[in-house]
């Protein structure tokens, strides 16, 4: 399937709610996700030995993940464009590469967002599939610079 307008401005409708508390978005978030994959946690020195119930106060943490955010709302705010999107996720990929972040870590943190979304930012059942869709719209350029990475 291809994202319509309508599902774009669906996501970008949503996503206001995100950008309106960004920092509790952003931790709450890459909680979630270190807490499906705690190994992950060891990949940021920074914050690799803080136990994870302490992240929220630990200003490395805040630091990262916001730019987490930012970087999804600059996507977000593309989306109306899937080329420009797709190449915000490309500079992204080249970037995390050579910090050794796989292309599967990319995935289990994509795939935590529609479910994440309709718990934490009151995002509705089709704005969540319009996440899905955009997703697989947008991973097979992601995948395709990460072959070019290798």
């Amino acid at each position: 399937m291809v994202l319509s307008g309508a599902q774009a401005a669906a996501i970008q409708g949503n996503w206001k709610n995100v950008d309106a508390q960004a920092q509790e978005y952003a931790n709450a978030l890459f909680l979630r996700y270190l807490t499906s994959n705690p190994g992950d946690q060891a990949r940021f020195p920074k914050f690799a030995e803080v136990p994870l119930g302490d992240l929220r106060s630990n200003a490395d943490f805040n630091a990262q993940t916001i730019v987490i955010v930012k970087a999804l709302s600059a996507i977000v705010a593309n989306l109306g464009d899937v080329q420009k999107a797709a190449e915000l996720l490309r500079q992204r990929v080249r970037t995390h590469y050579k910090r050794n972040i796989t292309m599967a870590q990319f995935e289990r943190l994509l795939d935590l967002l529609p479910m994440f979304l309709q718990e934490k930012a009151h995002a509705g059942g089709d704005v969540a599939d319009a996440w899905r869709i955009a997703i697989a719209d947008l991973m097979p350029a992601m995948r395709d610079e990460y072959s070019r990475c290798q």
